[in-house]
């Protein structure tokens, strides 16, 4: 189940942006992460409830138990190789809407990408 190793990548990366930020930026530290937005690849074969459910176990006692995560599955750039007809995928079926070839080529689509992420603020005066 390669989606706790991903979830595990994935709050290191978060806690270790937070905990960069604050270290350059004393004055406005950012407190417990409370989502995280995330470009899903079509490609990824990453299953989004269980991917949901190994990151809630992982931030458990971390500054971002209880984040909420919004996945978006990112469309797959295309190129058929029949009618040169440059398109996105947002479903896997793999044919060209322009001519419907099957002979499309594509770069990518395999990743899982931090989008953003939002975290609290500390400074009481600004919450």
């Amino acid at each position: 189940m390669h989606e706790a190793s991903l979830a595990q990548g994935l709050l290191r990366v978060a806690l270790e942006s937070v905990s960069a930020y604050n270290r350059e930026h004393p004055e406005a530290l950012a407190g417990r992460i409370t989502s995280l937005k995330l470009g899903l690849g079509l490609l990824s074969c990453v299953e989004a409830t269980t991917f949901s459910g190994c990151f809630e176990l992982l931030a458990e006692g971390t500054p971002a138990e209880g984040a909420r995560l919004d996945i978006e599955r990112e469309p797959l750039p295309c190129v058929c190789g029949t009618c040169n007809t440059h398109f996105e995928l947002v479903q896997r079926k793999f044919v060209c809407p322009n001519c419907g070839s099957q002979d499309i080529s594509f770069t990518g689509g395999h990743g899982l990408t931090l989008l953003g992420l939002e975290v609290e603020n500390t400074n009481s005066s600004n919450t």
